[in-house]
């Protein structure tokens, strides 16, 4: 399944480092097409994917993680790359 995670990540620490490397375990692969918004393709629920980013995060971190279903659209100004990633025959819907 694709999964957006979003998350904003407060003082002190902010340590960006152990979420993205997370999140790039994804089986499927990932597409990065914002700031604090990443996109997965994953087997695990966006439960597991929740717990798993609150444990290598500070305490007062915030994260939003939902499913995306293949009927999306995206700004038109998105990176080719990632609307390339979303429209792959290989993603997991």
């Amino acid at each position: 399944m694709i999964l957006i995670v979003a998350y904003d990540l407060h003082n002190p620490g902010r340590s960006y480092g152990p979420i993205a490397k997370l999140l790039k375990t994804a089986t499927g692969g990932w597409a990065h097409p914002q700031g604090s918004v990443w996109l997965i393709d994953t087997t695990s629920t966006p439960t597991w994917w929740r717990d798993n980013l609150d444990d290598v995060a500070d305490a007062n971190d915030e994260f939003f993680v939902m499913r995306v279903y293949k009927n999306w659209a995206a700004s038109a100004s998105f990176d080719d790359d990632v609307v390339d990633w979303l429209k792959s025959s290989s993603r997991n819907w």
